[in-house]
């Protein structure tokens, strides 16, 4: 008889799934570079104009946006979701003889 944990190892070898925390992981550490791309010298330079968006300068609408964007998708990627692996687990126990 296996454990549930036997059983998510054995899948995630299969290659059908990734296990949540570490799809999680690699999502912020996607969106810590992204950010820092966004928040880097040459994108940067591009809104260091003279420019006004809704009299706001651009250079500092440009950062505000792109720090909404970012504490956005954080909170997307860090919100808390059903448990898939009881689902799995039912459906594979109907499957073992």
């Amino acid at each position: 008889m296996t454990t549930a944990k036997d059983k998510s190892s054995d899948l995630h070898e299969e290659g059908s799934h990734m296990p949540e925390p570490e799809r999680r992981v690699e999502r912020l550490l996607g969106l810590l570079i992204g950010g820092l791309l966004l928040l880097n010298f040459p994108l940067l330079s591009i809104f260091s104009v003279s420019a006004f968006f809704c009299g706001i300068p651009a250079l500092y609408f440009y950062l505000f946006s792109i720090w909404a964007l970012i504490v956005g998708v954080t909170a997307f990627v860090l919100r808390s979701r059903p448990s898939v692996a009881g689902k799995s687990s039912e459906s594979q126990d109907s499957r073992e003889p």
